[in-house]
């Protein structure tokens, strides 16, 4: 077709200058497809260990997350009809040397349930000895092999209970249960489990496998009426549905944060491409006047952004590829950081589905940015295009425009004001495509507001130079205006990731700073799940007591719980805690019941956090019902406070509660009051040398607790560090290669003002300045709606979409370098073309076009 080979003579005429055009739409895709893929492959993770660790087993009987009871209530699920077997089985988490984490399951090794419920079968060195041992233990082969270590080997692992010696009497076949966390499974037989992980005769879970012929749901039904109250039975499933909706709200919102990238991608593409065409005015003219018609023009350059856009998905998508490759272990630790889980081993998928969807959208943004400059460009007269060399073509239909423009913006103030209204996680994320779409839309009006500021402030700060500066800007003002919306929105994108980061961070540093007074916090080495400690043994806190220089020790139990379908934090903290204001306290809200401290220490009442009110709709002075293994327990909520265990809620309570309902003795922290005049070096050295080695446990300041969970924060928020470097690295190329390309077709306008008799230096002077104006407006334009998007995630989204109640926090630190980074990239960028033009002699200069 005609149309299709001019639009590719267009493509290979302008090479060098859509190079950095096709980069932007490429790395546009990159981040779709980058984002999809490892986000599908993280779930897809996590989905396959809930399914091997399910084994055959079609049901499961529990109390809450890891809840203890008894383990005569496997005897009573196996009487039901259909049940095929139910066994009793203890899961815990052991660490090996330098931390690794293995799982292990107590399970009864009388009969065959590794190999029938599990679907691993087990080797034994011998039966009878593996039983009769309580150090007995079976390791998957991978494992195994990964340590060197064969049958009948000692070794030694972190427990709850301390550090214990085993013996390796069995292996299990990589198949099944034994496929969990990449093999980082173990086996041990469920009495001598139940001594390390829970106390003797309680259990955490009933494995259920359900006869061929019988209805899964109907076997379900007549369990859940035998059981006690506190115990629930779930299928993998369902389990499979908490995860996807626990991880849901992180999913989708690192989705929505990489199509920004696009939006960024597809200003840049259409700034790129309105220079380009306008650029090629004199060519387009003299092509109608020997007779091609407007609509053939159109097309033709419809089809170069077509060729464009086909290039840059080439690109994007390996680039895609390798960006996901960067994100999985990045997402997948900041999902189980954020949710606390275990993150597991993830490997991305090439996805044909995703691929195809990704490049579809890098095709229609390369397209639709390309339309309305092609229309421009194909529709202007013969004589003007013939006429306007060096100036930039007439919009046309200007009060139409401008008619849009205050539209579009009335729509961002809708959506804003039903944000406001009607909170929610969708009405977020739809205003915040409103504030981007009218980020970009309110560059014009900004660069028409500020002509009068910048044409003042550049004469009283640069004299002459400063005046042609800003007149040489404002000449082209659709042109400056493209490209502030490309700094606005790219660098506000940046501005936005940045802030929410510094809020999560800031708001936990302030809550911990009032809430943990200890001179010393005692806890376990390692993490078993996202980044809260490993549980030890409450004999840990005995031990503690009786160090000498310690007046008072303060033990925490955290646990994970669900609660009204969603699941929350419980804190669980000696009542000591609560009733002595010297020990530390949560900043509570101004809200509060009377005696508010004394009565949860009492066990009556409850302090939750800011969210589990917005969560659950709850308020002060509401009773909360929680479903534990001994039945229900009901708690007055006496106060709120800015507490960030859970994204769905915390709820704190006495530790003795707790242990009476949850027959739990572990504890995940332990802080430590000094008696007066003891020193701190002195006891964090005897405990050091008395207790760490023995339950491998870390003591830090109270300071050094809040850095570590400040840094969990940084973990949790990496993926949005990834993708504001990339949103970055594409926004200030593409605002490079704009200045650069306008420097360059801008030769022949500097050669004229060397003819008239401005200097070399004055010049350069005056091309950079006009890069400072632009970097300036677009800085200004992108802190505006950076801040502005932060206000609105902070107080309206990150509540319903992630859980988190904050406030707002900017990043101080960031903001420099991000403005420092932005006029460095684009005064390199005007400087160098603008020193060759300077350089040339003026007759040169004025036949450079």
């Amino acid at each position: 077709m005609a149309w299709l080979r001019m639009a590719r003579r267009f493509t290979r005429g302008s090479a060098a200058r859509l190079a950095l055009t096709v980069l932007a739409v490429a790395w546009g895709v990159a981040l779709v497809a980058g984002v999809w893929l490892a986000n599908r492959a993280v779930l897809r993770a996590f989905v396959e260990v809930i399914d091997t660790m399910a084994g055959r087993a079609a049901l499961e009987v529990v109390a809450g997350e890891g809840g203890l009871f008894p383990e005569g209530v496997a005897a009573t699920v196996g009487t039901v009809p259909g049940v095929e077997a139910a066994v009793p089985s203890v899961k815990g988490a052991a660490y090996a040397d330098g931390g690794e984490l293995l799982t292990v399951y107590g399970v009864d090794l009388t009969g065959d349930a590794p190999e029938r419920v599990y679907g691993a079968r087990l080797e034994l060195d011998d039966p009878l000895v593996f039983l009769a041992r309580p150090d007995s233990i079976a390791l998957a082969r991978p494992f195994a092999a990964a340590h060197g270590l064969a049958l009948g080997d000692r070794f030694e692992l972190a427990t709850p209970a301390g550090r214990r010696n085993f013996t390796l009497r069995g292996l299990l076949d990589a198949e099944g249960v034994a496929r969990a966390y990449g093999g980082n499974v173990a086996v041990m037989d469920l009495f001598a489990a139940e001594e390390l992980f829970t106390r003797r005769g309680f259990i955490t879970g009933v494995d259920v496998v359900v006869a061929p012929d019988a209805d899964v749901r109907e076997v379900a039904e007549v369990i859940v009426a035998l059981l006690p109250a506190g115990l629930r039975v779930q299928a993998p499933a369902q389990r499979q549905a908490d995860l996807r909706r626990v991880t849901d709200s992180l999913r989708v919102a690192l989705q929505a944060l990489g199509l920004f990238g696009l939006v960024a991608a597809f200003l840049i593409t259409f700034n790129r491409l309105s220079t380009v065409f306008e650029e090629r005015a004199w060519q387009l003219g003299v092509l109608r006047a020997v007779g091609l018609r407007t609509g053939a023009v159109w097309r033709a350059l419809l089809g170069e952004s077509l060729l464009v856009g086909a290039a840059g998905v080439a690109l994007g998508i390996p680039f895609g590829l390798g960006l996901g490759r960067l994100l999985v272990p990045v997402i997948a630790t900041a999902s189980a950081v954020a949710n606390k889980l275990v993150a597991p081993p993830a490997a991305l998928a090439p996805e044909p589905g995703v691929l195809l969807v990704a490049g579809a959208l890098g095709l229609v943004t390369a397209v639709l940015a390309a339309v309305l400059p092609a229309w421009r460009a194909a529709r202007v007269a013969v004589a003007e295009t013939m006429r306007s060399r060096g100036s930039e073509s007439p919009g046309g239909g200007g009060r139409v425009l401008w008619v849009l423009r205050g539209l579009a913006l009335a729509a961002v103030g809708a959506g804003l004001a039903a944000q406001a209204r009607h909170p929610s996680a969708a009405c977020g994320l739809l205003a915040t495509a409103l504030v981007a779409a009218g980020t970009a839309l309110a560059a014009r009006p900004a660069v028409h507001a500020a002509s009068f500021l910048l044409g003042a402030g550049s004469r009283r700060l640069a004299g002459p130079v400063g005046r042609l500066a800003a007149a040489s800007l404002l000449h082209n003002p659709r042109r400056t205006a493209l490209t502030v919306a490309t700094l606005g929105v790219g660098l506000g994108c940046v501005v936005w990731f940045w802030t929410m980061a510094q809020s999560f961070r800031t708001s936990l540093v302030d809550a911990l700073s009032a809430a943990v007074r200890a001179d010393l916090v005692v806890t376990s080495a390692h993490v078993t799940s996202g980044y809260v400690e490993a549980p030890v043994s409450e004999e840990v806190a005995a031990r503690l007591a009786a160090v000498p220089g310690v007046a008072a020790v303060i033990g925490a139990r955290v646990v994970d719980w669900p609660h009204d379908g969603r699941r929350i934090a419980i804190e669980a903290v000696d009542a000591r805690y609560f009733a002595d204001a010297g020990l530390g306290r949560w900043p509570l809200a101004r809200q509060q019941i009377t005696d508010v401290w004394n009565r949860v220490a009492g066990g009556e009442a409850a302090i939750v956090s800011a969210n589990f009110l917005v969560n659950f709709g709850a308020r002060v002075g509401d009773a909360v019902v929680l479903e534990t293994p001994s039945g229900p327990l009901a708690l007055v909520i006496g106060g709120a406070t800015a507490a960030f265990e859970s994204p769905a809620g915390t709820l704190q309570m006495s530790r003795e509660v707790f242990t009476r309902y949850w027959r739990d003795r572990q504890v995940n922290r332990v802080g430590v009051q000094l008696a007066p005049g003891a020193e701190v070096a002195a006891v964090r050295a005897a405990i050091a040398r008395d207790l760490a080695p023995a339950y491998d446990l870390r003591i830090l300041s109270a300071r050094e607790l809040i850095g570590y969970y400040a840094a969990q924060v940084g973990r949790a928020f990496a993926p949005l560090h990834v993708l504001s470097a990339t949103v970055l690295l594409v926004t200030l190329l593409g605002v490079a290669d704009t200045l650069l390309a306008a420097v360059l077709g801008r030769t022949r306008e500097l050669g004229a003002a060397r003819a008239v008799g401005i200097r070399r230096a004055a010049l350069v002077r005056m091309v950079f300045l006009e890069a400072l104006l632009l970097g300036g407006l677009g800085l200004a334009l992108a802190v505006i709606s950076g801040v502005g998007l932060a206000a609105l995630w902070v107080h309206e989204t990150l509540p319903y979409l992630l859980g988190w109640v904050l406030e707002l926090h900017l990043p101080y630190r960031e903001l420099p370098v991000l403005a420092a980074l932005t006029i460095a990239v684009a005064g390199a960028a005007a400087m160098l073309p603008a020193r060759r033009a300077a350089r040339l002699e003026p007759g040169l200069a004025l036949r450079e076009e």
